[in-house]
């Protein structure tokens, strides 16, 4: 069994086949967990189900062209597979297609959310888990009155537990936000952890379970033999297998030939910085939703992250974006930076345009499967999809349905 993608998804996609009895290769084209896995804001949270693809999103969009400061921004560019995508996302901007996709999401969110209590007490996974739930935080009124329907919809339509935060109680509950803001959601279902503790202890994990590692290995292409794949041609040689799992996320498109399907996924840059844990540390993850930024309390220290940036495969940091997450801790938190300050840290998210990932067989081969296009929610669904992926390769029934996630949609 070959796993291509040593991200979060890949690591629980090896994770749950070994349980079953596979033998496993995880294999990535760079170091392992150096990719979005590692720098994310590691927030499990349940209560971000619905997609991006929203009504009024696009109006949203078209502004931030003018705004490079904005927390969403589309750079203007001549990219056929981008405008193509951007077509696909606006069909998805309607109210029955976002209330699907997110149902759709949440089976996976509610099954990873789960199974990670069991995860982290059976393999003993250190990874700084806080499950005190989140604060979605509003600067300004007239925006905490608008996600007052968002909070509705959360609750009626999904069941999802959300409570009320006055500006008067805020202070009492999160000394760590600065007077004077508007009020905050609280969602108590939602948990955090720090991922690179989280992957650097399920690796270690792995390892002593016999799954095999392969760092600076790249697949290129497969051989097929008999209408079923063989072996990955990779950067190190051929690697033969009876099964192939491709959680190659942002970077998927480029295999569009051996999954022989045109995947529909963008890259959309996230930036994170992280410090030590401030003198005065919030005691939830916040969303910081004027700013869409997220501050992550974590007992080793605390980062700031978000930001969704279509520009194209790059690694580029723009400082505008670095000055926005500075901005939002500045205008929100007591203590908003803590030297010294880490180098920004920038990572792809693996964008689909119904806000959903794409998990199940590939038509070239029967034994050739995907498990990409988590958006922002990779963390969030990682054991759920492992799972799913698993009981798919094993011919089991499912635990959750597959679905909506299938690839041809």
């Amino acid at each position: 069994m070959l796993v291509a993608g040593a991200g979060v998804i890949g690591t629980a996609c090896a994770h749950f086949l070994e349980t079953l009895g596979y033998s496993v290769i995880l294999a990535d084209r760079g170091p392992v967990y150096a990719q979005a896995s590692y720098g994310n804001c590691g927030n499990i949270c349940p209560s971000h189900l619905l997609p991006l693809a929203q009504p009024g999103v696009i109006g949203q969009a078209l502004t931030a062209l003018a705004q490079g400061d904005a927390p969403f921004f589309l750079a203007p560019r001549i990219d056929l597979p981008l405008w193509r995508w951007l077509l696909r996302f606006g069909g998805n901007c309607r109210r029955n297609r976002m209330i699907h996709s997110g149902h759709a999401a949440l089976a996976l969110l509610r099954e990873s959310r789960h199974l990670y209590d069991g995860l982290l007490d059976e393999y003993a996974l250190e990874c700084e888990w806080d499950s005190s739930g989140s604060l979605y935080v509003f600067e300004r009124s007239h925006a905490l009155q608008r996600f007052a329907a968002t909070a509705e919809l959360l609750q009626t339509e999904y069941g999802i537990e959300a409570h009320f935060v006055t500006a008067g109680a805020l202070a009492a509950m999160e000394p760590a936000l600065r007077p004077g803001l508007a009020g905050a959601w609280y969602f108590p279902g939602d948990a955090h952890l720090r991922p690179d503790r989280l992957l650097a202890c399920w690796r270690q994990s792995l390892r002593s379970r016999g799954i095999r590692f392969m760092e600076h290995t790249g697949v290129q292409g497969l051989v097929f033999r008999d209408g079923r794949a063989c072996a990955a041609r990779t950067s190190r040689g051929e690697i033969e297998a009876d099964f192939f799992v491709f959680a190659t996320g942002a970077m998927t498109p480029f295999l569009s030939r051996e999954i022989g399907w045109q995947v529909p996924i963008q890259p959309a840059k996230g930036y994170s910085l992280t410090m030590p844990r401030p003198r005065c540390s919030p005691r939830v993850a916040l969303h910081l939703v004027d700013y869409g930024v997220v501050v992550t309390p974590m007992r080793s220290g605390c980062r700031l992250g978000s930001v969704l940036e279509f520009s194209g495969y790059n690694r580029r940091v723009d400082l505008r974006r670095v000055a926005l997450l500075r901005s939002a801790a500045r205008a929100c938190l007591v203590e908003p930076l803590t030297e010294p300050v880490e180098q920004p840290w920038v990572g792809w998210r693996s964008m689909t345009p119904d806000g959903l990932p794409r998990i199940g067989p590939c038509p070239t081969a029967p034994n050739l499967y995907l498990a990409a296009g988590h958006n922002m929610l990779g963390m969030s669904m990682a054991p759920a999809t492992g799972q799913l992926i698993a009981q798919m390769i094993d011919r089991q029934v499912p635990t959750v349905d597959p679905t909506p996630y299938r690839l041809l949609q």
